[in-house]
């Protein structure tokens, strides 16, 4: 009875588990144009380098919406990109990294712009202008400076991932050119550098594999000298991926004078390449340019003749392709390994590969076996996109593909999880379900953790046999008797033992639980 009560709390609590931010206010269908219309938040001609993508921050399980995180010094100024109500808030969950001191800024009542780890402490709600100080820059709830920027969209009465399919712009830029690395400018007031031209590459064909230097050339349109140290370029691949290249040094422009600097790209994909915008940076001041330019990088000698696999493949199987090449080249190419990419279900990347070097003979068809390092766990149909080869430490591909295989079997995924801890025992609950199109039979569920001193690990494991049919959830429960050690308990990884072989399960967080033993019996009957 006390169990059943125990799981039933346990679901209620689930459901209410999260930080609080303010309710949205209903609304018509959001408009998706307006995170396009965005001001980066921070001072006109500043620019600050992206180093955590939203994939980056989604594979940590560290945000829900779309996040970027930004390099910054602490004390940088940040001011309100849009017009809305503003909320100031403080992270308090114990956690060796939350939010810390953070703003919420609710515009249109569809959006939440809400930006995490600034300096100074704030509290209350007020209506703010774009453009209007928000705070500053710091490292509350985090180990080092940096600014996290997150967008969230209206669903209902709950603030939720937007669609990315709809996320087409944001900050006046392709979604798809926000890529790690990339300095994003605030260029929103006159700059006295221009960009003359367009970027010319030096050659407008070369073999695949080449690098190719492209000559950027600046004017300071202005009467004081300009000092560049670091111009970026970015670009568009054949099949519309963005990508960046950057050169750092020391150029000095002199007023009214023109300057040209060489950024070099090695292309790894035939086709034609886009140059799309130039980025400057000339100490704390920052440039970006819609740019045009482009190049060819001539095709492959290597020809892909077919790939061919099994229809489907099952569970705890790995993927072995057959792959036909044709090298039309006079010589031969020995190349360091063959390699095929693609996608899993959830767009997750895979990769399968000859395992080695690897002759192929000129003028001649070569059969090769590809096979994958990883165990298939997920259920769905896996894409083939692409195939390619090593050499000399660079990939390079010669053929884009759209093939796909299906994997069928038991799929199990964690929706919630949960840690607690009582005088006698620590119980950790997960809700599970089977998205997989098989049952999936648990020999065993295991979790572990680190202890309070980030040193020890702790496990846990409940080896009561399971069936889950294909569409079927179960509340697990594990415990452990208490040890005597206070402090915080976080949780880190679980996985299932089926048939002798284990597989991971990805948790939504990482819970903690704060650890108090219970004073001597002495203490407790003193009066």
């Amino acid at each position: 009875m006390r169990l059943a009560l125990l799981a039933k709390a346990l679901l209620v609590g689930l459901l209410i588990l999260g930080l609080s931010a303010p309710a949205p206010v209903a609304a018509a269908d959001p408009d998706y144009a307006l995170p396009g219309r965005l001001a980066l938040p921070w001072a006109c001609g500043q620019g600050h380098r992206i180093t955590w993508t939203p994939a980056d921050h989604w594979a940590k399980g560290k945000t829900v919406g779309v996040a970027f995180d930004f390099s910054m010094l602490e004390g940088t100024p940040l001011y309100a990109p849009v017009g809305g109500m503003a909320y100031f808030l403080r992270d308090e969950r114990p956690s060796e990294s939350n939010l810390g001191n953070y703003v919420e800024l609710v515009a249109d009542g569809d959006w939440l712009i809400r930006l995490a780890h600034l300096r100074d402490e704030q509290s209350g709600e007020r209506r703010v202008k774009a453009g209007e100080l928000l705070g500053y820059s710091g490292s509350s709830g985090a180990s080092a400076a940096h600014l996290h920027l997150e967008l969230l969209v209206r669903e209902g009465k709950t603030w939720a991932r937007p669609d990315l399919a709809r996320l087409e712009r944001l900050f006046g830029l392709a979604t798809g050119d926000l890529v790690e690395g990339t300095i994003l400018v605030n260029d929103g007031c006159p700059a006295r550098l221009v960009l003359a031209g367009a970027v010319q590459p030096v050659q407008d064909h070369l073999p695949l594999g080449e690098a190719v230097e492209l000559n950027v050339t600046l004017r300071n349109d202005g009467l004081e000298p300009i000092t560049l140290n670091a111009i970026q370029v970015s670009l568009h691949d054949p099949t519309g991926k963005a990508l960046m290249t950057e050169v750092q040094g020391t150029w000095l422009v002199e007023g009214k004078a023109p300057q040209s600097v060489v950024v070099r790209v090695q292309p790894n994909l035939p086709g034609t390449w886009q140059v799309r915008r130039v980025i400057c940076q000339a100490g704390e001041v920052s440039y970006a340019f819609a740019a045009e330019g482009s190049f060819t990088a001539d095709p492959s000698a290597l020809k892909l003749v077919g790939v061919s696999s099994r229809p489907a493949f099952d569970v705890g199987e790995r993927i072995v392709l057959e792959v036909w090449v044709e090298n039309s080249g006079d010589s031969d190419l020995m190349v360091d390994d063959l390699r095929i990419e693609g996608l899993q279900p959830d767009g997750a990347p895979w990769t399968a590969s000859a395992g080695g070097a690897v002759v192929i003979p000129r003028r001649s068809l070569s059969q090769f076996l590809l096979q994958s390092s990883t165990v298939l766990t997920n259920v769905g149909y896996w894409k083939i996109t692409r195939v390619g080869y090593e050499r000399e430490k660079q990939l390079l591909y010669f053929a884009q593909v759209d093939e796909s295989f299906a994997v069928w079997g038991p799929e199990l995924r964690v929706d919630r999880v949960a840690i607690y801890a009582s005088q006698k025992s620590l119980d950790v609950f997960l809700m599970v379900t089977n998205i997989g199109t098989r049952d999936a039979t648990l020999d065993a569920l295991e979790v572990w953790g680190w202890k309070p001193d980030d040193e020890q690990q702790f496990s846990m494991k409940n080896a009561i046999l399971r069936q889950l049919a294909p569409g079927r959830s179960a509340l697990i429960r594990l415990a452990r008797p208490l040890e005597p050690e206070e402090g915080l308990w976080r949780l880190v990884e679980a996985g299932y033992w089926t048939h002798g072989d284990y597989y991971r399960l990805a948790l939504p967080e990482q819970p903690t639980v704060a650890v108090a033993l219970p004073a001597p019996a002495e203490a407790r009957s003193s009066p």
